[in-house]
């Protein structure tokens, strides 16, 4: 028979490794839980070809030339949403494709988001995560389109 001060210390070692496995596996939320990420989408063509830079995109144009060095950037598009942590934002793109960005993360003025581009039959041709400061803006590469390509550029507050 084992004495009671035995057992009682088998039950505190127990209960100090169940909880030692709870903290490594549950993450408890911290200053980002339930925050919204305002999102603000660019949908760009840029391709080789007459046409310039359309003046809609401002400041962005010298980052894209230096990024891209295409000879045209048109702006397509210019959706704003936002969602919350871990929750997808959907929008679409021109040939019948979508844009999902989620944000996974907020920590010190910045957001991870991740970044695809789905194709009609599911497929994304592009899947990426992108670190960004709030209020800055991110330029993702996209899927070709027409002559050219289609360029996202990102921003969040």
């Amino acid at each position: 028979m084992r004495s009671p001060c035995a057992v009682l210390g088998r039950v505190v070692a127990s209960a100090f490794l169940v909880a030692s496995f709870l903290s490594s596996v549950v993450t408890l939320p911290g200053s980002a839980w339930g925050q919204t990420v305002a999102l603000q989408v660019q949908v760009i063509y840029a391709a080789n070809q007459e046409g310039g830079v359309d003046s809609r995109l401002g400041g962005l144009a010298e980052n894209l030339k230096k990024t891209f060095r295409y000879s045209m950037y048109q702006l397509l598009d210019a959706p704003k949403g936002s969602a919350a942590l871990n929750e997808v934002w959907r929008t679409t793109l021109p040939d019948n494709r979508s844009l999902e960005i989620t944000p996974t993360a907020i920590a010190d003025g910045q957001y991870s988001l991740t970044v695809r581009v789905l194709l009609s039959d599911g497929k994304a041709p592009v899947n990426t995560v992108v670190r960004l400061r709030r209020g800055s803006t991110v330029l993702v590469g996209g899927p070709s389109h027409q002559k050219g390509v289609l360029i996202i550029a990102i921003s969040a507050s």
